[in-house]
Formats: structure tokens, C-alpha cells, sequence
């Protein structure tokens, strides 16, 4: 295996670890019950199968290859829903348990899009968790660029340009271009009845996660 093999292999081990204590901190805020309804805005079968908690999910992605995933076929607790997330008129208020949403929010692009994915989070989900990366960290979750988002704008633009240029022909790849970073207060006006779970890697803030556990009061 050469150096390039080896560094993949270590980043794809540590993501997993994250996503696992990440899916960890999730089951001890909600607590979804089994059989809990859940839907997860752009997610896959690969997440929910780090646990071993029985929960009927609704994978709602922009294509049905998304949703499926490396693994077909998916196991019966398992729906594949194509759709915006922006706009779920489909659903009645309080459809799921569950709105789940894994680094989705930063790949909307307009402020617009934004507000109106966290109304529909809040309006369908009669709890939700809603997670992103954070600015503060020093790695950039997309890029794996040391502290990009502190780059001046130009600079910024001519890396996502040269990435997106790269990354095209990839079905899963969300462009550079219109991926954004949210401070903390943009994120709690967003989701004013929402807690916060805070994740840490090496003493920093690596992503936080808006949530609102069942019981809790919407406003």
C-alpha cells in the first residue's frame, strides 16, 4: 500500500470514529424508541448502520443512487423518498419522530433555501437534529485545507473553482462553490427552540448540532 493509500485509509477510519460518536451523542439526546419514524434529509444506510438501534428510516436525497447507497438492496426498514429538502409539502406537520440532517445545511446555497429547510426541519419533524461543521476548526471538513474559511474571498473562490472542476463528474460531490460556513448565532436564530450539542476533536469545535428532543416545546 503506498503513502496516498495509507493517509486514505487513516482519514477514512477517523471519519467513521467521528460519525459513530457523532450517531453516540444523537441516541442520548433524542432517544428514539424502536420503530421510531425518522427522516433523514441527504443521508444514507451506511450512517444508520453504525447502530444497533432498530429505527424505520426515510432517506430523502435530490436522486434514488444517493439514497441507496454502496449496499442495495436496502433492508425493509428502509424508504427512498426523491425530493428537495427545502420543500416538503408532501408531508403533514409532525410526519416523523425524527427530521435527521448530517452536514446538508452548508450545501443549500441562498439564505433563502436555508430558512426555508430549517422551517420544514422544525414544521415535519416533532423532534429533529441538524448537524454542520464548524468554523472554527482548523481542518475544513471539504476541502481538508488548514483553516480555509479564514482565506480571503478570491482565494477561496479560485480553490472551489479548481475542486468543483475536478470533483464534477462525481455524483455525490456538493460544490465548493456554494457550500457556506455558519457561525453559531446564525444557526440558533434558524432554530430558536433547538439545544446544543457541540462536538470536539484535539480540544477544538469541530461541528455543532441544532436539536430538539421529544417533549420539548416548538415555537
Amino acid at each position: 500500500m503506498d503513502l496516498r493509500s495509507r493517509v486514505d485509509s487513516a482519514r477514512a477510519r477517523k471519519r467513521a470514529h467521528w460519525r459513530l460518536q457523532r450517531m453516540h451523542a444523537f441516541l442520548e439526546r433524542i432517544r428514539p424508541t424502536p420503530g421510531a419514524t425518522v427522516l433523514d434529509m441527504g443521508g444514507t444506510p451506511e450512517l444508520w448502520a453504525l447502530l444497533d438501534h432498530r429505527l424505520d428510516v426515510t432517506l430523502l436525497n435530490t436522486d434514488e443512487e444517493r439514497s441507496w447507497g454502496c449496499r442495495p438492496p436496502l433492508p425493509a426498514r428502509f424508504q427512498v423518498v426523491v425530493g428537495d429538502a427545502c420543500e416538503l409539502g408532501r408531508f403533514a406537520d409532525g410526519s416523523f419522530d425524527v427530521v435527521f440532517s448530517n452536514s446538508v445545511i452548508e450545501h443549500l446555497g441562498s439564505d433563502e433555501r436555508v430558512a426555508a429547510f430549517a422551517r420544514e426541519v422544525r414544521r415535519v419533524g416533532r423532534s429533529y437534529w441538524v448537524q454542520t461543521p464548524s468554523w472554527l476548526f482548523p481542518i475544513e471538513a471539504h476541502t481538508g485545507l488548514p483553516l480555509y474559511w479564514h482565506y480571503p474571498r478570491p482565494v477561496r473562490g479560485a480553490i472551489s473553482r479548481l475542486l468543483d472542476r475536478r470533483h464534477a463528474d462525481h455524483p455525490w460531490y456538493c460544490a465548493m462553490a456554494d457550500t457556506r460556513c455558519f457561525r453559531l448565532a446564525e444557526l440558533r436564530r434558524l432554530f430558536p427552540d433547538a439545544s446544543l450539542f457541540t462536538e470536539r476533536a484535539w480540544g477544538f469545535t469541530k461541528s455543532w448540532s441544532l436539536y430538539r428532543a421529544p417533549g420539548s416545546s416548538c415555537t
